[in-house]
């Protein structure tokens, strides 16, 4: 008799396994499928983490985003970062996962849209060339220009000394131009990070000092000089390297370390 319990036992097992596992596939792959065959767009289905208290997930909402991506016929699927489940691996809202790839950070509609890469309507059709040269500028800070010399670029560490960032930009083999600054904080360490972030990078505006405070020209949110180039995501500079060494007076920045943020410009 125990015996026939635990081999009935192990067969329930292997039934319920078995059909978890069925049913895990079909909604992996037959949903997000089907409205992507039913979508306008080559990625039909898009995950956004978000928190209740989040002002820039908010702003996802109230840009009507969510809606215009589900009149494309996207799936958008919503999942309080706060309750879960989390499957993905973010560090801050909102994050969006498209295609197995963790976008953190706001993103417009039209952004996400290129994303998914949805057709273009025809007003972004027939987009004046002129408009196009002018999304491609940068409104921030430029003053230095260096160049890449056997896969680096170098500062000069003396006007750095002042604790006031210096901004410089750079043209990489790519072709893109990456804006950048560095800084001596209160500690005495050397700093550099992008002019740009994740969320407000599309705007092109840059940071600015103000006291201690690195301060974004898009959204205004702040940070002190210890932090930049710690943290990765949000509003945050991109990181480049938070503390570079001084040589003979000069400081070196690699052409890997900058194209760290190369997808932000």
């Amino acid at each position: 008799m125990n015996q026939k319990i635990k081999y009935f036992v192990i067969f329930l097992a292997i039934a319920l396994l078995g059909a978890g596992g069925y049913y895990a596939f079909a909604l992996k792959s037959g949903g997000a499928e089907n409205y992507q065959n039913n979508s306008q767009c080559k990625i039909g289905y898009v995950k956004l983490y978000y928190l209740k208290q989040c002002s820039w997930c908010q702003k996802v909402k109230d840009d009507g985003t969510i809606d215009k991506l589900r009149a494309l016929g996207v799936q958008v699927e919503e999942i309080d970062a706060a309750v879960g489940p989390v499957r993905d691996k973010i560090s801050g809202t909102p994050a969006f996962v498209i295609d197995g790839k963790v976008y953190e950070g706001y993103r417009t509609f039209d952004e996400i849209k290129a994303l998914l890469s949805c057709p273009l309507n025809e007003t972004e059709e027939k987009k004046p060339q002129e408009q196009l040269s002018q999304a491609a500028g940068f409104y921030g800070e430029k003053e230095t220009e260096l160049a890449l010399r056997d896969g680096n670029v170098q500062l000069d560490a003396l006007p750095l000394t002042d604790g006031i960032a210096k901004f410089y930009n750079v043209k990489m083999p790519s072709g893109k131009t990456i804006y950048f600054f560095a800084v001596k904080d209160q500690f005495g360490t050397y700093r550099a990070a992008a002019d740009a972030c994740e969320v407000c990078y599309g705007e092109r505006k840059g940071f600015r000092q103000e006291g201690n405070q690195i301060v974004c020209n898009n959204c205004g949110n702040s940070y002190p000089l210890e932090k930049i180039a710690t943290e990765k995501g949000g509003c945050n500079p991109g990181p480049i390297n938070p503390n570079l060494k001084v040589a003979n007076g000069k400081i070196s920045i690699t052409q890997q370390e900058l194209e760290q943020v190369e997808e932000l410009f």
